[in-house]
């Protein structure tokens, strides 16, 4: 089963530019191995639902529409003596800063 997210979590990233370990709800969880790495679109409307209406520019929406974000598939772990789960976590470089965020979890 597939849980959606979209919470925001700190990253340590170690070389090259891979995530080590994240906290996620207060917890660190520790990337045993990185599974898979892929490109896909941001859910753009969610920024264009959410903004206020001063931060709006026009124009911007096609540029948001047109961005992406990094997505790293990992097994990782609260600790050694716990199973591993498999979270995707998605790296976001756009106008508002460098952010991660937790968009998946499988069990």
């Amino acid at each position: 089963m597939v849980r959606r997210f979209s919470d925001p979590v700190e990253v340590r990233v170690g070389e090259p530019e891979r995530p080590e370990a994240f906290i996620w709800r207060g917890r660190l969880y520790v990337v045993r191995d990185v599974l898979s790495q892929w490109r896909e679109r941001r859910a753009w409307w969610r920024d264009a639902l959410d903004a206020e209406e001063a931060d709006v520019v026009p124009g911007s929406s096609i540029a948001a529409a047109a961005s992406e974000h990094r997505v790293w598939r990992v097994e990782a772990s609260p600790g050694w003596s716990f199973a591993p789960g498999v979270y995707d976590l998605a790296h976001d470089e756009s106008a508002q800063g460098d952010r991660w965020s937790l968009v998946r979890v499988a069990d």
